[in-house]
């Protein structure tokens, strides 16, 4: 087995990112302009955009992060994909198995077909992001597999380069969350005669229908009680109390500016990647109400961006030492991938460092923590009455 015909594209969001490569070098293409699908397009076509806040604590090694979910079906990975393949036409396998062995043969046999395997991966567990041990199985992750080495597997994970991993650590990435059974996506894509117009449609309608809801986990309403959340004084889920001690306090800012601007977004929690598709959904439609839904959208990706920097404000130098670090860290792996393998690593170290100094002992008084949650509360208030008024444009737009 060697290196297959593939072609990187890099990508921004790995749900979205790893379909969009693999269809892309299958050949798969668009109805209306004989081009591979932009990864906007199928953002859109999947279902688009959601929310979602959830604050976990690791009070054993005195920290605390921020997971955040922006596309729609957010907790529901598999579902979202699946969306996109039955609205386009792609025929997709899953491929599920409790054993390391059988996980390995899955994955050699796909790539001896031709095939180019989506994997779902533990993050810690793949040694190019160098995490803190601490957060070995709390973060899932899809890549691209699509060859092998001298015994090392090459990914596309949204670099402009390969990324070479050992089969022993990608084995050990696969199986570390059991919730995934060493998760496999196959997609076929044996035509590209497909109803583009409709598939643009039923992910539009999907988008809407979902932010819809009242849910204060999975829609606009998240944002509300999080803005409450963010200075209620007695709530034990309410900033002022799980951080009294500032314990956790650094990964938390740290890891709210990484998710909404950095990670997987494209910055603006990819409300501005979804603005892309609304304009090309615009054009082919002949619906000029959806470019107006995109600028409402690209406004609200300016208040996440906002939201994001005031995390991790310049006038508190470790933080803004932190927002430096993290550009640095991210620009490099999207251009180089294994080539910055030095810089990376010791950036990464100098941020471990810094998370273990800072988590225990936050340089921050009581008076400034409380003033900084009020400043984010301020935002989260911004993004939501935003998120409203776009969504309200968008449900417009398509009648």
């Amino acid at each position: 087995m060697s290196k297959q015909s593939y072609t990187q594209i890099g990508g921004i969001h790995p749900e979205t990112a790893t379909m969009t490569n693999v269809l892309a070098n299958q050949g798969f293409a668009s109805p209306h302009n004989g081009r591979p699908l932009s990864e906007p397009m199928l953002l859109g076509i999947a279902g688009g955009l959601g929310c979602g806040y959830i604050l976990w604590e690791f009070k054993k090694h005195d920290a605390a992060i921020l997971v955040m979910g922006f596309q729609n079906k957010w907790n529901y990975t598999t579902e979202f994909m699946l969306n996109f393949c039955n609205r386009v036409g792609v025929q997709a396998e899953f491929l599920e198995t409790g054993g390391a062995k059988t996980a390995a043969k899955h994955l050699d046999d796909a790539l001896a077909d031709g095939y180019f395997p989506i994997a779902w991966v533990d993050q810690e567990k793949l040694p190019y992001f160098y995490l803190h041990p601490m957060y070995s199985g709390c973060f899932s992750h899809l890549v691209t597999v699509f060859g092998e080495e001298d015994g090392r597997y090459l990914l596309d994970d949204r670099s402009q380069k390969p990324l070479a991993v050992a089969g022993s650590a990608l084995s050990e990435a696969r199986g570390r969350i059991g919730l995934y059974k060493n998760r496999l996506l196959l997609l076929k894509a044996t035509s590209s005669a497909f109803d583009l117009p409709a598939a643009i449609m039923a992910g539009l309608e999907d988008c809407v229908d979902y932010l819809s809801q009242s849910s204060q986990t999975f829609a606009p309403p998240a944002y509300k009680k999080w803005a409450n959340l963010m200075t209620h004084p007695t709530n034990k889920k309410g900033w002022p109390t799980v951080f009294k001690e500032k314990v956790g306090l650094y990964s938390t800012l740290r890891s709210l500016h990484e998710s909404i601007k950095l990670f997987d977004t494209g910055g603006g929690g990819l409300r501005s990647v979804y603005a892309s598709f609304l304009d090309e959904a615009s054009e082919i439609l002949n619906q000029p109400a959806l470019a107006e839904a995109a600028v409402q959208y690209r406004q609200v990706a300016v208040l996440w961006d906002q939201f994001a920097a005031a995390a991790l404000p310049d006038d508190i130098e470790p933080l803004k030492q932190t927002k430096a670090l993290l550009a640095q860290k991210y620009a490099l792996f999207l251009a180089h991938g294994d080539g910055a393998e030095t810089e990376l690593r010791q950036l990464s170290q100098e941020l471990k460092e810094m998370e273990v100094a800072l988590n225990g002992r936050f340089p921050l008084s009581d008076e400034a923590m409380l003033a900084l949650f009020a400043e984010l509360q301020s935002h989260l208030e911004q993004i939501y009455t935003a998120e409203k008024e776009a969504l309200a444009v968008l449900a417009g737009a398509i009648g």
